[in-house]
């Protein structure tokens, strides 16, 4: 094994180290209106959810880097979250994982992501915010809390409100997403993606056998 302390490291250094490590990594394609009404897309992989009650996720927004003509600038995303405290994520699939990527490029604020990759939006019922009609899974969400970490990164948690999923999708008798039909795309170490084709079910036995139940 070889041995890496934290100490010393610049940012990038740890970025680069922190998420070749952890994989893989779901993707949410944000929208978000600022105050003149314009839509913003932007992917974000440090993402995930947190809790059922009340229905909470994390993602991370980090100011644009050394890697664009906006640097140091707080990306769209926040300042839009900041202002009207509504976003929708988009889940990612196979299907628009190439356009969700070109929306992640540092567009100027007043251009469209959306039109570039060619996505079109979809409007919400509970949040002003639209969402992405190709996606094939969509939270509608109310900030809850926001956690400025440092000048360059903030941790956005999201309340979901309401929920749209495509037609296959949803098993309404009993509430469940249909895993089988969902094809979502996970983010590996920099430019690298994986699909999620190949699966194995393996329901977590109980300690005791004649005591609790297996999750199905």
């Amino acid at each position: 094994m070889k041995h890496v302390s934290m100490a010393g490291l610049s940012e990038m250094q740890r970025y680069w180290l922190i998420t070749g490590s952890v994989g893989p990594r779901p993707i949410a394609l944000v929208t978000s209106l600022s105050a003149k009404g314009h839509c913003n897309a932007a992917p974000f992989s440090a993402f995930n959810y947190m809790a059922e009650d009340p229905p909470l996720f994390a993602v991370a927004i980090v100011r644009y880097g050394e890697e664009s003509h906006r640097v140091g600038e707080e990306k769209d995303t926040l300042v839009n979250i900041r202002q009207r405290e509504e976003f929708v994520v988009n889940m990612v699939d196979e299907s628009i994982l190439d356009a969700a990527v070109k929306c992640g490029s540092d567009f100027p604020a007043h251009a469209s992501e959306l039109d570039s990759a060619g996505l079109t939006l979809a409007p919400s019922t509970s949040v002003a915010v639209p969402r992405v009609a190709e996606s094939p899974i969509s939270w509608e969400c109310r900030l809850y809390r926001m956690i400025d970490l440092s000048q360059q990164r903030a941790i956005v948690f999201g309340e979901i409100v309401a929920m749209n999923f495509r037609d296959d999708l949803l098993d309404e008798s009993r509430l469940r997403v249909n895993v089988d039909k969902f094809a979502p795309v996970g983010r590996l170490g920099g430019p690298n993606y994986c699909t999620t084709t190949t699966r194995r079910r393996i329901p977590v036995p109980t300690y005791f056998a004649n005591s609790g139940k297996p999750r199905e």
